[in-house]
């Protein structure tokens, strides 16, 4: 059984732990989700594994494709975490919003990571 802290979130573990539980329990894990998106915003964390999406078993990710497109107004998904099952439901953002706010995101980071590799440079003032 993986440790939790007291809010029932699991403790960091590798990948490959992660991997070898997602084998055991037959489902997809979370490596992580983008900040901002549905996904993230209903709770779903890095080592949780997707058991089922929208009722239907996800052991592959075909299968939770597959699952996916049964819904585009939300997603009901059910999961493994800390030794415990549990379903989460949140609304799915309309396809252009999702886009914008991906684009927003991308932009941003490159901005960042811009910034850091090109730093000002300091010369005489003219």
């Amino acid at each position: 059984m993986i440790e939790s802290d007291q809010e029932n979130r699991p403790l960091m573990m590798s990948r490959k732990q992660l991997e070898e539980i997602a084998t055991v329990v037959e489902g997809i894990p979370v490596w992580g989700c983008l900040p901002g998106s549905a996904s993230a915003l209903a709770g779903l964390i890095y080592g949780d594994i997707v058991l089922g999406v929208n009722g239907m078993r996800t052991q592959t990710i075909e299968d939770y494709l597959e699952a996916r497109t049964l819904r585009s107004d939300a997603m009901e998904v059910r999961l493994f975490r800390a030794g415990q099952e549990l379903t989460v439901f949140f609304d799915l953002m309309p396809r252009e919003e999702r886009l914008d706010e991906l684009a927003t995101q991308i932009a941003e980071e490159s901005s960042s990571v811009a910034a850091a590799a090109n730093p000002p440079r300091k010369g005489p003032a003219n």
